[in-house]
Formats: C-alpha cells, sequence, structure tokens
C-alpha cells in the first residue's frame, strides 16, 4: 500500500477502538522479554527455550549452520525425535517429557517494580481480550483480579469486566496443551477448527494491538488472512491490525506492511505503552468534557425551561438549518441521544399539530411536513432506530389527509403550503425509505399514506 498514515492517525484509530470497546491484544514471547529482563534473570524466546530445554533434557543441538531454513515447529521435532532416541521411548512420550520441560522453563515472573508499572499501563489500556502465544503466566500476574487465564480447551469468554487470557498455543500449567511440534499444528487447521476460526473471528471483529510478535506463525498469519476475507462489508465498527514491531533502530512514522497492517517501530516496549496510554487519557478527557457538554445539552432537550422553549422554536423554524445539524449530532453520538431526540421531536410536532386545529392555521400543517420530510430525507433508514421511524410514518399519514394531489390547482380544505412542499420534496425521499414507508403503510391501515406514496412506489419500480 501507497496510502501514508502517522503516529496521530495510529493512536486515534487505538483510541477508537478503546472508546468502543472492541481493542484486543495480541501478545508474543517479546511482551514477556520487555518485562521480564532486568539484566541477570529474563525470559526466553521459543527457540531459546527449544534450546535450553533441549540441553536439559541431555539432547543434543544443531549448530548454526544445520539450522538454516528450518522452523521453529521443525526443531521441536527434531529435538523430540532425538529425545525418543536417547531415551529408547517413544516419540509420544519424549514429546510430553519435553513439554515438561518447556513448562518448569518457563515460571519466569515479574518483579514487583515492572509489576505496577505494566499493572498501571493495562489497567488503562483495558483490553477486550488478550490472545497470547506464550506459555507463561506473566499476563495474569499483572491483571492479577482483572482477568481470565484460558487454556486452548477452554472458551474465550469471560464474566462481565473481566479480560480473557486466551493462551492459544498452550499454558506451561498444563504441559498437554502445549503446542510446538509440526504434529501439533496440524489441528489448528482443520475445517472449523474452534482456535483459528475464533482467533480469525476475533480478530475481524476488533482492532487488534500485535505486541511482541512478529507475525510469523502459521496458523496465526492464516488466522489474520482468513479475518480480512470472512465479510466484504463496510465496518460499522473500529477495525485495525496494528503491529508494534520491534528494531534497534526504530522508523519515527507507522507504515502498511504488504499485507495491509499498520506497522508502528519501537526499540522499547515500555515507552511505546506509556505512549499510548498518554494518548488515551488525553482524548479520554477531551470526550469527557465533550460528553459533559452533551449531557448538558441532552439535559435541555429533555427539560420543561425556557431555554428549551428557545430551542424547540429553533427546531420548528429551523434556524440556521437546526435541524440538520441536530441529526448530525445524533447520528455521532446517537447511543445517548436517540431517547432524548424522539422525546423531543414528538413535543415539537405535537405542539405544532396542535396548533393546527386553529382556526385558518394551514401553515402549520406546512411546518408539520418539512419536520417530517427533513429527517426521512436525510436519516438513513438502515441506521433509523424503528421507534423513530414508527412515529415518522404515523406523523406523515397525518399530514397527507391535508395534502392535495396537485399543485395546480387549490381545493379549499387543503392545506396548500404544504402540497407545495410535498410535491417540491417527494422525489428527495430515498428510495428505500420510500419502499418502507410504503410497506408500512400498508400493513398498519395509513390509508393517506399509501395513497400518496402509490404513484412514486410504481414510479420507482
Amino acid at each position: 500500500m501507497t496510502e501514508e498514515i502517522t503516529r496521530e492517525i495510529v493512536f486515534e484509530k487505538l483510541f477508537n477502538s478503546f472508546n468502543y470497546g472492541n481493542l484486543g491484544m495480541f501478545i508474543g514471547a517479546g511482551v514477556s522479554k520487555a518485562i521480564i529482563d532486568n539484566g541477570y534473570y529474563r525470559a526466553l524466546g521459543w527457540f531459546e527455550l527449544i534450546q535450553v530445554a533441549s540441553n536439559s533434557l541431555g539432547v543434543e543441538f544443531p549448530s548454526d549452520d544445520k539450522l538454516i531454513g528450518v522452523s521453529l515447529p521443525e526443531l521441536a521435532t527434531k529435538m523430540c525425535e532425538s529425545l525418543s532416541a536417547k531415551n529408547d521411548i517413544s516419540y509420544k512420550d519424549a514429546k510430553f517429557l519435553f513439554k515438561q520441560e518447556i513448562c518448569k522453563l518457563s515460571t519466569w515472573l515479574p518483579q514487583e517494580g515492572n509489576l505496577d508499572t505494566y499493572r498501571e499501563i493495562f489497567e488503562i489500556i483495558n483490553p477486550a481480550w488478550i490472545i497470547t502465544t506464550n506459555y507463561d503466566l506473566v499476563i495474569e500476574t499483572i491483571l492479577t483480579g482483572r482477568c481470565k487465564s484460558l487454556n486452548p480447551k477452554n472458551y474465550l469468554s469471560a464474566p462481565k469486566g473481566i479480560t480473557p487470557v486466551y493462551h492459544l498455543h498452550g499454558t506451561r500449567l498444563d504441559p498437554s496443551s502445549i503446542i510446538i511440534t509440526q504434529e501439533d499444528y496440524i489441528p489448528l487447521f482443520r475445517p472449523n477448527e474452534y482456535r483459528q476460526s475464533k482467533l480469525a473471528m476475533t480478530i475481524r471483529e476488533s482492532t487488534t494491538l500485535v505486541l511482541g510478535y512478529s507475525l510469523g506463525d502459521m496458523n496465526v498469519l492464516s488466522a489474520l488472512d482468513w479475518s480480512k476475507n470472512i465479510y466484504t462489508i463496510e465496518d460499522e465498527f473500529p477495525y485495525d491490525i496494528v503491529q508494534v514491531l520491534w528494531t534497534n533502530s526504530p522508523k519515527p512514522q507507522p507504515y502498511y506492511d504488504v499485507n495491509g497492517n499498520i506497522v508502528i517501530e519501537t526499540n522499547d516496549l515500555e515507552k511505546f505503552l506509556n505512549e499510548l496510554v498518554s494518548q488515551i487519557v488525553e482524548k479520554q478527557h477531551a470526550l469527557d468534557l465533550d460528553m459533559k457538554e452533551l449531557n448538558r445539552y441532552i439535559e435541555l432537550l429533555e427539560s420543561n425551561s425556557e431555554h428549551n422553549r428557545r430551542i424547540r422554536q429553533r427546531f420548528i423554524d429551523n434556524d440556521d438549518n437546526y435541524r440538520i445539524k441536530l441529526l448530525d449530532l445524533l447520528s455521532v453520538f446517537e447511543y445517548h441521544m436517540i431517547s432524548p431526540y424522539i422525546q423531543f421531536l414528538t413535543e415539537c410536532i405535537g405542539e405544532i399539530w396542535s396548533k393546527s386545529s386553529e382556526d385558518g392555521a394551514f401553515e402549520m400543517y406546512d411546518k408539520y411536513l418539512k419536520i417530517i420530510m427533513d429527517i426521512i430525507i436525510h436519516y438513513e433508514f438502515k441506521k433509523m432506530p424503528p421507534r423513530l421511524f414508527q412515529i415518522l410514518s404515523d406523523a406523515l399519514d397525518k399530514v397527507m389527509r391535508y395534502v392535495g394531489e396537485t399543485t395546480n390547482t387549490r381545493i379549499k380544505g387543503e392545506a396548500w403550503e404544504a402540497t407545495v412542499t410535498w410535491h417540491e420534496n417527494k422525489s428527495r425521499i430515498p428510495l428505500e425509505m420510500l419502499n418502507e414507508l410504503y410497506l408500512y403503510a400498508s400493513q398498519n391501515g395509513l390509508g393517506s399514506l399509501r395513497r400518496k406514496l402509490n404513484p412514486l412506489i410504481t414510479v420507482s419500480q
């Protein structure tokens, strides 16, 4: 991809997902190594684990020239085969001994200083889920009381407010769960295998922050590829894959890799996480201020104050295109505003309809119709809450009784201004909204609305 991306955009994406609630973490050995390494006591990567386990079990480890082109699962398989021959035991028993040794070696846990530092970091980021290829319990130690540790035999599920930590390749508490040899990987590629499908689905439904992992594992790469091809519809939620790549000389700006994943380089994992936390805290503070202001505004919409009456009049008169601006605000804060908006709308059109009963107040029908038309023209049907659609449909049916069939003649008893408004704007109603209004009118006995829409439906078909 040639598209450029900045650190500011990456952190904005991560915050949007944090705010949405679908920011997850995919954690590899690099995280444990960054947290545990204190100069004399450190975590081991996969290669080192295989090497140290082999030496501990008295199995000769291949020289560097014999490791060229050999994957880590292949290497682990060779070591288990050598252990089988050395001890004159079955390959199955040798593999279990090897996995037991892996579990013994991966007992590292963070010391108090690092523990406090990373606990604060993870509590602020508050990931929706963590998937790790690590066997150790470093993350569980950091998130004591705030996470649920899961092995590959468990489902990726946790109680409310608790972060699931799913050990994709097994946990040191259960040697049989460890995935390290070639044949251990084979079941992962079976059709409908839970771990593989769940990994792909989870990534697809989230923004995934990849930490301490090189994205070189085949089943993880397969899941990433699958996640991008499960659905092709436009995302209605934050979705990205952001890999934090460790390197001695990090590039100052992030970039897209050949697979379209965002890569942001660092030579200090803790420094990067602190930068992320700082951005989250800063953006959350700004959002809190916006929400505080929004809540004040919502309270005004719901109140009976003089300010509310001024807002209501501004909405009815559409001063400075106010109705559309309010719809724009609703689209951004739909879940916070929709109920107050419906209440406010109902009060506004109720007030107008009440005035329309006064002698000669035909202009009120026009005001009433213009409010409804603004909403049905500018609010996409698929995003419109059913209750709002119902209110608009019923209201539109009421006013259609006073709308004439044509603007060429003025018939006594009809609302002439409303008639002009309808015929000038009816063609602007989106086709899907038009069809849904017609279906609702037909099935719910809204005869006036159905008759007015019938010619439009015939034309659109």
